[in-house]
């Protein structure tokens, strides 16, 4: 379900639903999703004259932003004063500090236990936080009020947490406090799409099979339904529900089939069913940017290097299409063109990514201080999460070999969002990526305490634990459960095929391994299925499984390395893998 599901990385952070926040908790509000958290402005009229409120909006004005947090939520559990709850609510999670944030909201939500904006934020706070019970308690409350209308308020909720590395969280609320019964076929719809965003493709095709029972019609859900069957490799059933919902929908289900087609791997078909739907003018455009990403995707590297180039003489989607050229010139080896192309894109306020790609290119050069400062030179107006600036800007210190710089990158950024769960995951990493084992472990150990039963930190620990060959037995506990937990997470089958095979049982391993990268086409999964299956004494079909994830990732360490070491060759950057080779 690649085209669904939400990155399933092990080494994505846990469940971070700041947009959500923002975007609910205060609509209409100085902050809202399309600004960045650092654009807030303070706001003197809370209390007008309250000295109190002065100070905190003052530290807000004068940029302490963890200062104004705290200042807050200590005022706002000294009074019953729902207009400073509710200001002390937003400052907290405008500047993404949780403890403070969850002090204010619980404060709020008892002292106005009727307000559904109170509930609604003390909700989304919990999930965050991974206080699952907390959640169920608030939300079933808020859904119960005799004022709120089920199907309107989820319609707003349900798409908005469905977004995030870990939409489970969510889920393992909403499934339990929403009433199917009661709600109607949207409604369902979008359980059924968060449900696939956490991992739980069985759940979602129930949902989306009983939205088709009520209406055989329904093109949307026939949509998902079909991609469902396709990430179950039921092909027939997959490509009958997406002809289904073309012919319900043509216009908005237009690349139904396209999109069914590639999910099954069946790319060739798709580009034959692409170029016929160039002659469609009203959906010309889409189609051409979806050729062009098959063929990136693909490794036909020429045509994709055509198609963009078309698109950006066209004007059509050009900074997408610069992108993508400066991406494709970096894969040709045209790392001045590539960066210049990145620069460009950066100075034009092109966010993140660009930044991230320029700085690799800048250290792989020997540029490790011009590197750094591109995370240094985001502009305050920059719609980039300072979370993931801070991570990106801790990445590139690793990669440069300061270990101690890069662990110091996001212990800062803790001192600025004290105990964020995604600061906190991704210190743990960055320990297992320094070889510091003793200290990942205690670090995701403490983090299990605080988010019990989360899949991804199961995950994490457990993968830690078994990859090192540490606590075998537990490690597999550990994956398994979170396997329970997010039955169809691709990271985690991994994990659990991975550790199988480091107990001896490949045969075991091999239909997860195979499945996870089925589901996922991720890099680090193709190098284990491909190592496994080079153990099992099935060379061609290693070296078929190279060559395959090569094509999409040609410049992945884990699969470069898994070939060096077992095959005893390496691997140049034009090297044809020949599929048929013993």
């Amino acid at each position: 379900m690649r085209k669904l599901s939400v990155s399933s990385s092990r080494r994505a952070g846990p469940v971070l639903l700041r947009a959500p926040l923002l975007a609910l908790v205060f609509a209409g509000a100085a902050t809202s999703i399309a600004e960045p958290v650092a654009a807030m402005a303070p706001s003197a009229s809370v209390v007008p004259g309250d000295a109190a409120v002065q100070a905190a909006e003052l530290a807000l004005g004068g940029g302490d932003c963890r200062g104004a947090a705290e200042r807050y939520a200590a005022l706002s559990e000294s009074r019953r004063d729902t207009r400073i709850a509710r200001r002390a609510v937003e400052v907290a999670v405008s500047c993404l500090h949780l403890p403070a944030a969850w002090r204010s909201a619980r404060h709020w939500e008892r002292i106005d236990p009727e307000n559904v904006e109170a509930l609604r934020a003390a909700g989304l706070v919990a999930l965050e936080l991974y206080r699952l019970e907390d959640a169920r308690r608030i939300f079933a409350s808020l859904l119960s009020k005799p004022d709120v209308e089920a199907d309107r308020a989820l319609a707003e909720l349900l798409p908005l947490v469905s977004e995030g590395d870990d939409a489970h969280a969510a889920w393992r609320t909403f499934d339990v406090v929403v009433d199917r019964a009661a709600i109607n076929d949207a409604t369902r719809l979008a359980l059924a799409e968060l449900a696939v965003a956490a991992d739980h493709f069985g759940a979602a095709r129930s949902l989306a099979e009983s939205v088709v029972e009520r209406d055989a019609g329904n093109a949307s859900a026939l949509r998902l339904l079909a991609l469902l069957r396709a990430g179950a490799d039921d092909a027939s059933g997959a490509l009958e529900a997406a002809r289904r919902a073309v012919e319900a929908d043509p216009t908005g289900q237009r690349f139904a089939v396209v999109e069914v087609l590639i999910e099954l791997g069946r790319n060739e078909e798709a580009h034959r069913e692409l170029e016929r739907l160039l002659d469609d003018e009203t959906v010309r455009d889409d189609a051409e940017r979806r050729l062009a990403l098959l063929a990136l995707s693909s490794g036909d590297l020429d045509e994709a290097r055509r198609r963009f180039g078309e698109r950006l003489q066209r004007g059509a989607g050009s900074a997408e299409a610069f992108f993508y050229l400066a991406v494709l010139a970096e894969r040709r080896g045209e790392k001045d063109l590539a960066l210049q192309s990145y620069l460009r894109l950066i100075e034009a306020g092109g966010g993140l990514l660009p930044r991230v790609r320029a700085a690799s290119l800048l250290i792989d050069a020997g540029r490790s201080d011009e590197a750094l400062k591109l995370f240094d030179d985001v502009p305050p107006s920059s719609r980039d999460d300072p979370l993931d600036i801070a991570i990106a800007r801790s990445n590139a210190l690793l990669t440069a070999g300061d270990v101690r710089g890069s662990l110091a990158a996001v212990d800062a950024a803790l001192a600025r969002h004290p105990q964020h769960p995604q600061l906190l995951y991704h210190r743990a990493m960055l320990l297992v990526r320094s070889d510091r084992l003793r200290e990942a472990i205690r670090a995701f150990e403490a983090l299990l305490e605080q988010r019990p039963d989360d899949p991804t930190i199961l995950n994490a620990l457990g993968y830690t634990l078994g990859d090192n060959r540490r606590r075998l037995a537990r490690a597999t506990r550990l994956v398994e459960r979170a396997l329970e937990l997010s039955p169809d997470n691709a990271a985690i089958m991994d994990s659990v095929g991975w550790l199988r095979f480091r107990r001896g049982d490949a045969a075991g391993a091999l239909p997860l391994l195979e499945r996870a990268y089925r589901i996922s086409r991720d890099a680090e999964i193709a190098a284990h299925w491909a190592e496994v299956l080079w153990s099992m004494g099935d060379r061609a079909g290693a070296r078929r499984v190279w060559a395959q994830a090569l094509v999409r990732h040609p410049d992945s360490e884990p699969l470069l390395e898994s070939f060096r070491r077992l095959t005893g060759q390496i691997l140049g950057p034009v090297t044809p893998l020949d599929d048929a080779k013993p």
